[in-house]
């Protein structure tokens, strides 16, 4: 769906870039921006309600999810101090009702940097 967005306003991007810390789903190099799409149940989406701890196993399942956390700000540390913008889109984020204020987001966001490049 963000792909889809992404093509059709006109940006081209790769996916999921090895060389780059915590593999960003999408990579707009001309603006120097990534885009990680989290699922909110794995990347534990505080106050989210697609974000529950699971009743059985539920120590495992804590320490997964704080360890997919604490790779994501170790990635996230690591793009910015590499110059990188780096932007989060949440699963609930692209459900029916939160699509258009997402996709106007990232849009926006898009455009600022272009022209802080370009200046």
């Amino acid at each position: 769906m963000v792909r889809r967005f992404l093509f059709s306003q006109g940006f081209r991007y790769r996916l999921h870039d090895k060389k780059l810390k915590g593999k960003p789903d999408i990579v707009l190099s001309k603006y120097k921006t990534v885009i990680f799409i989290h699922g909110c149940f794995w990347h534990g989406h505080e106050g989210c309600r697609y974000f529950v701890v699971p009743k059985t196993r539920s120590e495992w399942w804590v320490d997964k999810i704080n360890t997919n956390k604490s790779k994501d700000k170790v990635a996230f540390k690591e793009l910015t101090d590499k110059g990188w913008k780096v932007l989060t889109i949440w699963e609930c984020e692209l459900k029916q009702k939160a699509l258009k204020d997402t996709f106007g987001r990232l849009l926006q966001n898009l455009i600022d940097n272009e022209e802080i490049a370009n200046s």
